[in-house]
């Protein structure tokens, strides 16, 4: 018995060697609770910034085409804006480098931008929220002004339509594709009459208000006729706004535009036959148009574009936090009540 208990002696415990595993997997977990803790309250309230953060100098932009150090170069900043425009927040975790948010971000740091003579906007949305397309609609018309014969060339993708092409009436140029949708001139308010449904389901509204056109739009409440004016109101107002842009973008007379603005969309050759936009063709051609805008050769001319600030694992893992807080708190800050909206649908 002896002799086998020597050569077969008793294992050793793994323990010890297991602590330091152990005191590992405490210590990450601590860490990973304080990122969440200090994270998710930072993301609620600030939300994610995008990934492509707007250029705040020159050297901020990738060189695309042409040589920015020829001499007499004019530099011209391509944007793309592709989706719904809105404020992107709080519908969204991340704001993509295309969405409305981030290319207005892009318009506001290249106003100051001296070696900037031009922006070339490819827009590709059926419009969005009426504050969001207004506020895209001042920013390039503060790009315009903030630098002596400065201009702006559209060139569109499948829809150019209503909050996007309101916004692209501060443009010296619209080129439509061929197969461009365009138009949609109008304003939309969602709405929803549920009253009787809900009658039949035996619920009630117990909306608390301080006058009875507090909650106009409440979709538990019978359509109304005086209600339905006050909203009709506001939306004509938003309309004729809508309208007097297009007349002063497109060269016409206010009751040219308002024989075409009743929401319909027209197909690219339509569009430019009604002098809603300048011609149709594709990007790869715009060059010429843009040099002969700006009175130079077509040689002369340096695109670029925002660059982006690290790499993509690094600007993940940085926003990880905030991004999980604006998904949990996305709920919580959703309106109340729908608002109008210059948008194809």
């Amino acid at each position: 018995m002896e002799n086998q208990t020597a050569a077969n002696p008793p294992k050793p415990r793994r323990l010890a060697g297991c602590l330091p595993g152990i005191l590992c997997g405490c210590l990450g977990s601590v860490l990973l609770l304080a990122l969440l803790a200090v994270g998710v309250p930072l993301g609620v309230a600030a939300g994610l910034t995008r990934l492509a953060p707007a250029a705040e100098a020159q050297g901020h932009y990738r060189a695309l085409k042409g040589d920015a150090a020829r001499e007499g170069a004019k530099g011209v900043l391509r944007l793309e804006l592709r989706g719904v425009i809105d404020d992107g927040a709080p519908s969204r975790w991340y704001r993509p480098a295309d969405c409305a948010a981030a290319v207005l971000e892009d318009i506001e740091a290249a106003v100051g931008d001296d070696s900037l003579d031009a922006l070339l906007l490819v827009l590709d949305s059926p419009g969005g929220a009426v504050g969001a397309s207004d506020a895209l609609y001042h920013a390039l018309e503060r790009f315009k002004a903030a630098k002596p014969g400065r201009k702006i060339v559209v060139q569109a993708g499948d829809l150019l339509a209503s909050g996007a092409y309101y916004a692209a009436m501060q443009a010296d140029w619209v080129r439509l594709a061929p197969t461009t949708v365009a138009g949609s001139i109008g304003v939309i308010l969602p709405g929803l009459d549920a009253s009787a449904l809900a009658q039949r389901l035996g619920l009630a509204d117990a909306s608390v208000a301080s006058g009875p056109m507090k909650d106009l739009g409440n979709p538990l409440k019978p359509a109304d006729p005086a209600r339905t004016a006050v909203l009709r109101g506001v939306v004509e107002a938003m309309h004729a706004r809508f309208v007097a842009v297009v007349a002063k973008g497109r060269g016409l007379t206010e009751a040219d535009v308002r024989a075409l603005a009743d929401g319909r969309v027209f197909s690219a050759s339509d569009a430019v036959n009604l002098r809603l936009a300048d011609d149709v063709g594709y990007e790869d051609t715009l060059g010429a148009e843009l040099a002969r805008l700006l009175g130079c050769a077509e040689e002369d001319l340096a695109f670029r574009e925002p660059r982006r600030r690290g790499n993509a694992v690094q600007l993940f893992l940085g926003e990880l936090p905030a991004a999980l807080g604006r998904g949990l708190a996305e709920p919580l800050l959703r309106p109340a009540a729908p608002a109008p909206q210059y948008r194809f649908r």
